[in-house]
């Protein structure tokens, strides 16, 4: 049954993603104008023409990852873990379509579109891997008892989350391309932004007070293995949180400053954090370490005390 619902929630993700890719590849006028002047109306959006050097290099660096976890997750049949491996290939694609782009024979409606929505909903499923990881870190390793709420509800609220943000940021960006509708999918897309961002920082809060309610029950000595994973995560949701920080600022930002015409700002504060929230997944792979040291079944100090008197 875990394993089902895991596949379930990866396979909503994934199809959501497949579908409006493909519904972004119609054949549609962009800004009331035919497709063929469609080329200054992308950098308009955009605000710069797209680095081909950077694309590359970032097309090369996701990919790699992503061959790495589906290695991972074939290797260990961890068919839970399928969206880090997914969203990973979707980032590559993404910044494929961006190498594209910086050619002005490509600079159309679907290929940005395809692109947007790649590279800026993708992460969504770098979210769910982490809410996931945390859910299984909870109940299999440290135990219910360190959560505020079931860590089965805990996954599944925040992954619903990710899911309805992504479709809120997903419809904001395939409303950039048309002038009717430019400032309109504008406000959609920091509403899912700031929603997502949110979200998250709750997430982010359970984590801490899961860690301290671990520490100060002293059952745990802080040498199991799962701790690495632990801190992984930790570090994991500092990239993104950091990745979402600019996310708001860039959309909430006017056309024309700094951190929206200058590509470099996009590679250093999203593409960078993101790729650090999930490299180390590559060297220390979560599914191994779910089935050592576990302090799940451990019963603390006082309530032995208690049922001894």
């Amino acid at each position: 049954m875990a394993i089902l619902s895991s596949l379930f929630k990866q396979t909503m993700l994934a199809g959501i993603a497949f579908q409006l890719w493909l519904t972004s590849l119609q054949d549609v006028e962009v800004f009331g104008t035919i497709q063929r002047r469609a080329v200054s109306n992308v950098v308009r959006v955009l605000g710069y023409t797209p680095s081909k050097p950077a694309a590359i290099v970032a097309v090369v660096v996701y990919l790699t990852c992503a061959v790495c976890f589906f290695w991972h997750v074939f290797k260990r049949r961890d068919w839970w873990a399928l969206c880090l491996p997914i969203g990973s290939t979707a980032m590559g694609l993404g910044f494929i379509l961006r190498v594209m782009l910086n050619n002005p024979a490509h600079q159309k409606r679907g290929p940005f579109v395809s692109e947007e929505i790649l590279t800026a909903c993708s992460p969504a499923t770098f979210l769910a891997f982490n809410y996931i990881v945390h859910g299984r870190l909870l109940g299999k390793c440290m135990g219910k008892r360190h959560s505020y709420i079931p860590p089965n509800y805990v996954s599944w609220f925040f992954i619903f989350s990710d899911i309805f943000t992504f479709i809120v940021q997903a419809i904001g960006t395939a409303m950039f391309t048309k002038t009717s509708t430019l400032n309109t999918g504008k406000t959609v897309f920091q509403v899912g932004v700031i929603l997502q961002s949110a979200s998250y920082y709750i997430f982010f809060i359970l984590y801490f007070l899961s860690w301290r309610s671990c520490r100060k029950e002293g059952i745990a000595t802080g040498r199991e293995a799962w701790w690495k994973i632990y801190k992984l995560l930790g570090v994991s949701s500092f990239f993104i949180t950091v990745r979402t920080i600019f996310r708001i600022a860039e959309s909430c930002s006017d056309p024309g400053t700094a951190i929206r015409t200058r590509e470099v700002y996009l590679y250093v504060f999203d593409t960078l954090p993101l790729f650090l929230a999930i490299v180390g997944y590559i060297f220390y792979w979560p599914g191994p370490y779910f089935d050592r040291d576990s302090i799940a079944e451990a019963v603390p100090m006082e309530k032995v005390s208690t049922s001894s008197v």
